[in-house]
């Protein structure tokens, strides 16, 4: 009976936790399934002890998904799994979202730090450029000893980034240094320990760095700012240049890099000789040369300017304004004096236009009698340049020439006779008021003069048949002796004209038309030149025995 009686006490109790066990798995399943539908339960670091990484290629989800997974439930949509995980990761770091952007848009691989409530863990990204698959991984941050879990994919993907940016480093010809406590230099490329060894004659440099620049950077130059430093290195005979710059880093280092700078101060030096070499030559011009830049201020003149202009030195050298320059002209008597302001003010306008556009050239006649051309020419960068240049001896000759010229033709126009002057080629380049009269062409047309041909043509179609007109034009086209001749040919209405040809100077010829009374038979002799009457000394009556007689 007490065996019955323990038996059934036993099996009583057996049932109870039966039931106790079914109960409470039930009740933490729903507490599991309502944890992972809201995302990753403060506690959350019991399931994110390991290391876990998620392979997605296009946004799909290849990795296979834990059943203890702290993000993702098993049956996830693996379509949606993507967004669900970046979602769960965004707010463990507040980097992530900007580092998650640079990974998918520039493939740049990282590895941050976040929190899941307290506990830290290590998120990490990784884009395989050859696949096209974007991993990201989640684990604990340190364990202990210091040490820090990072999933090994992306761990080799940051040593191979490491790797090539300092292969980059190395391989630029460019010295670069970092700087830090006391101006240590605490890092280096390749290029300079190079230089480091060319200073100290090939030998190999070694820790600590000396700082090769250090006396030229004393005080250091700003963030952002570049300074110029030479060296004078063994292996070259010239100084070698640099442009330094420096920029901050954090935890109070610097970034030094040095530019070599040769070429530009070559460059600088060639041009600094060009322009003394152009300033020396202007200075020996007799024209005056004013520039005046995109804003119409003078920056650059000669001396000629001040003789010409008679402007004062220290007025130019101020960097007067175009309207103040030409004021200054005006009050000097070195511009024609306008007839009033408004005139004067729509001058200006022009001659700066025309400058602009190339096309400004003029004749200033002074006051005073003197005569200037003018020449506005455009420049570089919206600048303008105005050439004053004194041709009055030049105008005077001009003048000089025009009248002397006026002369000869009031001469020519005073000989009853016709005259014609044909060049070499057969063309009429003169004729005079008795050519007019006779075959009837305007003395004032000289725009559209005949040549040989078209004038023999007139002139024989007005005359009687001669071969004259044959051999004048050969003689013009200087196809025959060009020894003056004479022969004579009759009009129309019977009047008869001594013709004389004969060459000028430069290979022209002369052609005279005489008209001829009619008792003279011979023009040929009464044309030649007679003989000077020689007048004997004892012919010659004293002045003053001519007076008293």
């Amino acid at each position: 009976m007490a065996n019955a009686v323990v038996l059934s006490f036993l099996a009583i109790t057996l049932a109870t936790a039966t039931v106790a066990v079914i109960l409470t798995s039930r009740f933490l399943g729903g507490l599991g399934s309502s944890a992972r539908a809201s995302g990753p339960p403060t506690g959350a670091m019991g399931a994110a002890d390991i290391q876990r990484s998620y392979r997605f290629r296009e946004g799909y989800l290849l990795s296979d998904i834990d059943a203890d997974d702290a993000f993702l439930d098993v049956e996830t949509d693996r379509t949606a799994a993507f967004t669900r995980l970046t979602a769960a990761f965004s707010p463990l770091s507040p980097d992530f979202s900007a580092h998650l952007a640079a990974l998918r848009e520039r493939g740049e691989a990282f590895l941050i730090d976040g929190r899941i409530g307290s506990d830290p863990v290590s998120i990490g990204g990784l884009l395989e450029d050859e696949d096209g698959i974007l991993t990201l991984s989640i684990g604990p941050s340190r364990e202990y000893g210091g040490r820090q879990t990072v999933d090994t994919a992306t761990l080799d993907a940051l040593q191979g980034e490491l790797g090539d940016l300092r292969a980059s480093l190395d391989a630029g010809s460019i010295p670069m240094w970092r700087v830090g406590d006391g101006d240590r230099v605490t890092w280096a490329n390749t290029a300079y320990y190079d230089l480091v060894e060319r200073l100290h004659d090939g030998e190999a440099a070694a820790w600590p760095l000396p700082a090769v620049f250090a006396d030229q950077l004393q005080p250091a130059p700003s963030s952002g700012t570049t300074r110029r430093c030479q060296l004078d290195l063994p292996d070259r005979d010239d100084a070698t240049w640099y442009e330094i710059s420096r920029d901050d880093l954090p935890g109070g280092t610097a970034l030094f890099t040095a530019l070599p700078a040769d070429r530009v101060i070559r460059a600088e030096t060639n041009l600094r000789e060009f322009l003394q070499t152009t300033a020396k030559t202007f200075a020996a011009l007799p024209i005056g040369l004013a520039v005046f830049d995109s804003k119409r201020q003078l920056v650059t003149f000669n001396p000629a300017l001040c003789t010409l202009t008679q402007a004062e030195p220290k007025f130019l050298t101020a960097r007067p304004d175009l309207r103040s320059f030409l004021d200054q002209l005006r009050e000097k008597g070195r511009i024609p004096e306008p007839r009033d302001y408004r005139s004067w003010r729509d001058e200006i306008a022009r001659l700066e236009e025309g400058a602009e556009n190339g096309t400004y050239q003029e004749m200033w006649e002074l006051p005073e009698g003197k005569t200037f051309r003018v020449i506005g020419r455009p420049h570089p960068d919206g600048a303008i340049a105005f050439m004053f240049e004194d041709i009055s001896a030049e105008v005077s000759l001009t003048r000089q020439f025009r009248a002397d010229l006026d002369m000869y033709q009031a001469v020519l126009d005073a000989t009853p006779s016709a005259i014609a002057v044909f060049d070499a080629d057969g063309a009429m380049i003169g004729f005079n008021e008795g050519y007019s009269r006779l075959w009837g062409r305007d003395a004032a047309d000289h725009a559209q003069m005949p040549n040989v041909h078209d004038a023999c043509a007139q002139w024989s179609a007005r005359c009687a048949p001669s071969d004259l007109w044959g051999n004048m034009r050969q003689f013009v086209g200087h196809h025959m002796d060009r020894a003056p001749w004479v022969g004579n040919v009759q009009l129309e209405d019977g009047a008869r004209l001594a013709v004389r040809v004969a060459p000028a100077r430069g290979r022209a010829t002369v052609i005279h038309f005489i008209p001829l009374e009619g008792s003279l038979m011979d023009p040929l002799a009464d044309l030649a030149l007679k003989p000077a009457t020689v007048i004997e000394a004892e012919d010659i009556t004293p002045l003053d025995a001519a007076r008293t007689a």
